[in-house]
C-alpha cells in the first residue's frame, strides 16, 4: 500500500518542476543590457590591477591635496607648501606593513624627485594586488591610461553628445550637441574629471570636453555620455535641417514634436497629462524652469 502511495506522489512532484515557466528576455530587454557602441569603442582605455603595474609607471598628482593620501610622517602639514599638484609621481613598488591588529597592509611606494611617498591601501597584499586598480588611487591620474586615450582618440571624428564645452582655462563656452568634431589632443584633467579631450569643430573652433575614466553609461561624464562614434542625425532623417540645427543648439520652437524636444532638451523632470475635448494635452517641466505645452504631441506653447 505504501509503495502504491509513493508512486502516485512522484508524478505530481515531477509535474511541479516541469511546469516552471522559462523566463526569457524580450528583444528590447536584451538591447538595453548590451554595451553601447561607444562603451565597446572605449574599452582599450582600461585600468590595470596593481599586480600588473611596471616599476616607474607614471602618475600625475591632480591637486596639491594629493599629498594627503600619503603617510604624513616627515611631510609638511600644509599641502600647498609641497606644491605636489601637476607633478609626476613614479611607482616604485609595494611594501608590507604590520597593522596594529596584527594584519598586514599593502603600502604603495611612489617617488617624486628625491621625495618618497607611501600610500597605505588598508588591504592585505594578495587582495590589493588583485583589487587595487590604477584609476582608483585617490587624486592620482594614471598617465598610461591618458596615453591609451590619446592613441585611441586623436585624429578621430566624433559627434558631441553634450553641449558642455570648455576653453583651455576650464571656463564654459557655448557648445553644441550632435555635431562632428575632430579630436586633436588628450591631456590629464582635474581632480574631478581626470581626462581632458581637445577637439576642433567644423568651423575650426577649438574646445575641450572633460571626462572620467569610467566606461559605464551610468556615469554622467563617461566617454559614452560625452561623445557618439557615429552621426546621430542619420537615425532621424525625417527631421528638417532647420529643426535639427535648433536641436544641436539646445533650443525648441512651436511646431516641434515630443521626440525633437527631447533630443534638444533631454527628458523632462515632470510630465502632466490631460485631455481637452478631443485633444491630448501634455505639460513638460524642466529643472531650469522651462515649461513645454504639447497638444496631440506637437509643441504649441513654451516658457524658457
Amino acid at each position: 500500500m505504501m509503495a502504491i502511495m509513493s508512486l502516485t506522489l512522484l508524478p505530481s512532484c515531477f509535474t511541479g518542476v516541469e511546469s516552471t515557466k522559462k523566463i526569457s528576455l524580450s528583444r528590447d530587454d536584451k538591447k538595453a543590457i548590451q554595451p553601447s557602441e561607444e562603451e565597446v569603442f572605449f574599452r582599450p582605455v582600461a585600468a590595470d590591477p596593481l599586480e600588473k603595474w611596471e616599476v616607474k609607471r607614471p602618475f600625475i598628482a591632480a591637486d596639491n591635496r594629493t599629498l594627503l593620501i600619503f603617510d604624513q610622517q616627515g611631510l609638511p602639514i600644509d599641502p600647498d607648501a609641497v606644491n605636489l599638484g601637476g607633478k609626476t609621481l613614479l611607482y616604485e613598488g609595494v611594501e608590507s606593513r604590520i597593522a596594529p591588529d596584527g594584519s598586514s597592509d599593502a603600502v604603495i611606494v611612489f617617488s617624486c624627485g628625491e621625495m618618497i611617498l607611501r600610500h597605505n591601501t588598508g588591504k592585505d597584499i594578495a587582495v590589493a594586488m588583485e583589487t587595487v586598480t590604477s584609476d582608483a588611487i585617490p587624486m592620482l591620474i594614471d598617465l598610461k591610461m591618458i596615453d591609451s586615450a590619446r592613441n585611441l582618440l586623436v585624429g578621430k571624428t566624433l559627434w558631441t553628445r553634450s553641449p558642455l564645452w570648455y576653453d583651455a582655462n576650464g571656463e564654459r563656452i557655448p557648445g553644441k550637441k550632435y555635431v562632428p568634431v575632430t579630436v586633436t589632443d588628450v591631456e590629464p584633467g582635474s581632480l574631478i574629471f581626470p581626462i581632458k579631450v581637445k577637439f576642433k569643430d567644423g568651423n575650426g573652433d577649438e574646445a575641450w570636453a572633460f571626462m572620467n575614466f569610467g566606461n559605464s553609461g551610468k556615469e554622467s561624464r563617461a566617454f559614452s555620455n560625452v561623445f557618439y562614434i557615429t552621426d546621430l542625425r542619420l537615425k532621424f532623417p525625417a527631421i528638417e535641417d532647420d529643426v535639427w540645427n535648433l536641436i544641436c543648439s539646445g533650443k525648441v520652437r512651436t511646431g516641434m514634436t515630443k521626440e525633437e524636444c527631447k533630443l534638444s532638451l533631454g527628458n523632462p523632470q515632470e510630465v502632466n497629462t490631460g485631455h481637452d475635448y478631443s485633444q491630448t494635452l501634455d505639460l513638460w517641466h524642466y529643472t531650469d524652469g522651462t515649461v513645454l505645452w504639447f497638444e496631440d504631441g506637437i509643441l504649441t506653447k513654451l516658457r524658457q
